[in-house]
């Protein structure tokens, strides 16, 4: 809930510097980072109490990202920002990099 919260600060931060149309080529960019900071933070914070920790982090992931375009829709309006088919781009973007940052994890707490 935070990552997502924290991607729409950072772009109505951007978008009141920047036109919209450029601070939407950041947005992927943003949902990605903050995907991987959740899948990492989730494996961080519950080491070994998750059965299947890579995807419960892609699932987080994923549901950031959503969440992120739902938020996108009630502050901006819809299709200012968030197209339909960018539901699936936002949703696959943050599936993959939740995964990779529970990966990042993994490795660094050497955690199976």
């Amino acid at each position: 809930m935070a990552g997502g919260i924290g991607v729409v600060v950072l772009v109505m931060f951007l978008a009141a510097m920047f036109s919209l149309s450029t601070v939407a080529k950041f947005i992927p960019w943003i949902i990605g980072f903050n995907a991987a900071v959740t899948g990492y933070s989730l494996i961080d914070k519950t080491r070994d109490r998750l059965p299947r920790k890579r995807l419960f982090a892609m699932g987080t992931g994923g549901f950031m990202a959503l969440l992120v375009c739902f938020l996108f829709i009630l502050a901006f309006g819809y299709g200012t920002l968030v197209a339909t088919p960018q539901f699936f781009i936002y949703g696959i973007i943050g599936v993959v990099f939740g995964g990779f940052g529970a990966w990042v994890a993994e490795k660094k707490h050497c955690i199976e």
